[in-house]
């Protein structure tokens, strides 16, 4: 087998790290209850987890059980950084990244203003405080960033 380049083996120990990351989240105790729940033997989903490579048959296997799209192992051998989930979320080094709703971002939007204005200006009233966060929410649904009526 040739030697792999720096990239590759940069990219498969990404994919090892993303893939660990993602069997902790899913709450398997060990490798190998992952290992089993994806029907692989331990040996081939270590090396995954391992940065070593496998073949395209394991990776399916992994990406069926785990909830990754179709192909996501692929791409990041290929050079992607994330890894998408069928769930619409996605998968980074170190965290997940999530699609929230217009509601959720603006439920969060009011609650980080409010923690700010506390914070920055512990004199504001709470009617203030509320009135500064409407006004915040208005401006940026004008500006099309926020949908209206929320």
């Amino acid at each position: 087998m040739a030697a792999l380049t720096d990239h590759a083996t940069r990219q498969l120990t990404l994919l090892g790290a993303l893939v660990t990351q993602r069997r902790r989240a899913l709450n398997f105790s060990s490798k190998e209850k992952a290992a089993e729940a994806c029907g692989l033997s331990h040996v081939p989903y270590r090396n995954v987890e391992g940065g070593r490579p496998v073949s395209e048959s394991t990776y399916a296997k992994i990406e069926t059980r785990f909830g990754f799209e179709p192909g996501s192992c692929q791409a990041v051998l290929a050079g992607a950084d994330s890894i998408k989930l069928t769930d619409g979320t996605e998968l980074i080094a170190g965290g997940q990244i999530s699609r929230p709703s217009f509601d959720e971002m603006t439920d969060a939007l009011k609650q980080a203003i409010t923690s700010a204005a506390r914070l920055t200006a512990p004199n504001l009233t709470l009617g203030q405080t509320d009135e500064l966060t409407d006004e915040v929410v208005k401006e940026l649904q004008r500006r099309g960033i926020l949908p209206s009526g929320s």
